[in-house]
């Protein structure tokens, strides 16, 4: 959990995130991210995404259905893990995709550039 002050009385603001790694099978790595991705949350996500997508690894899922909201900041997670899997020749996907990120990522028109599914079973028997 994070906080950060409220910029109009002093109190605090809570915000709350979480990230899990798992390793499914040798290579294939799922990372859960869960609650609100923003300015307060994205170093945390960042750290989370970048653990996971390095070599060894040749398979990534970054598990979306428990976030509740995504700004930008969350936006510039996704990519930098979709960049970071290009340089690293990994699979990258995304999975269990719900409004909360499916909204940005369609208005910002960054939803063709991922691979999206609904499962994590589809996920891994397309890929």
């Amino acid at each position: 959990m994070t906080s950060q002050p409220e910029p109009r009385d002093g109190d605090m603001i809570r915000t709350t995130f979480d990230a899990v790694t798992e390793e499914l099978e040798p290579g294939v790595l799922l990372v859960r991210l869960s609650g609100e991705i923003d300015i307060a949350t994205s170093d945390s996500a960042a750290a989370a995404i970048r653990a996971a997508v390095a070599p060894p690894t040749r398979l990534v899922l970054i598990e979306l259905s428990a976030v509740t909201f995504c700004s930008s900041a969350g936006l510039g997670n996704l990519v930098e893990a979709r960049n970071l899997a290009g340089r690293h020749n990994i699979t990258l996907a995304l999975v269990g995709v719900g409004r909360p990120v499916d909204r940005p990522l369609s208005v910002t028109g960054l939803g063709g550039q991922f691979r999206i599914y609904s499962t994590i079973q589809q996920a891994l028997a397309d890929l």
